[in-house]
């Protein structure tokens, strides 16, 4: 499949395919987003990647799965325990701002990995150019500008209700 898919693609490709004829075991997959309605069921929730992959390209997921879980652990908090309500504000909370997240990644995925030595040439000039900070604000800073204000929730400051 892959020998079909690249055979003509020309640079280091004819020998990478030829190296994959002796091995056993090749395993590849698609980069894409799951998006899902809820990121709660029951007495569970959803965290990062898991919740709202925004890309694999981005390298985000550890900082994004942070602040969900401390939103996470803010609302339960906040609400006493009762995950019902808390599931629900974390929820309101996060999927705005994580959508918004996955659309951006959505829009420039396609310029990672272009398709014509145009595209590849294009890309890497843009990625020069994005170290300037003016430059990179003004053509995808609103994209990639995390814009979410957390909220303090003051754990110091609470009695824990559950005891381990």
């Amino acid at each position: 499949m892959l020998t079909n898919a690249f055979a003509d693609v020309g640079w280091e490709c004819p020998r990478i395919l030829a190296a994959m004829e002796n091995v056993n075991d090749i395993y590849f997959d698609r980069v894409s987003q799951v998006r899902m309605e809820r990121w709660t069921k029951g007495r569970m929730a959803l965290i990062g990647d898991a919740a709202a992959c925004v890309s694999l390209l981005a390298g985000e997921g550890t900082g994004l799965a942070m602040a969900e879980a401390y939103v996470l652990a803010g609302e339960l908090c906040d609400c006493g325990g009762d995950h019902i309500a808390a599931f629900a504000r974390y929820e309101k909370r996060m999927m705005p701002f994580l959508i918004r997240k996955q659309e951006s990644a959505a829009k420039f995925a396609s310029s990672f990995a272009p398709k014509s030595t145009f595209g590849l040439t294009f890309r890497n000039l843009v990625s020069r150019l994005l170290r300037i900070s003016a430059f990179a604000d003004f053509f995808i800073g609103r994209d990639l500008r995390d814009d979410i204000q957390l909220p303090d929730y003051e754990f110091e400051k609470r009695t824990p209700r559950f005891q381990a």
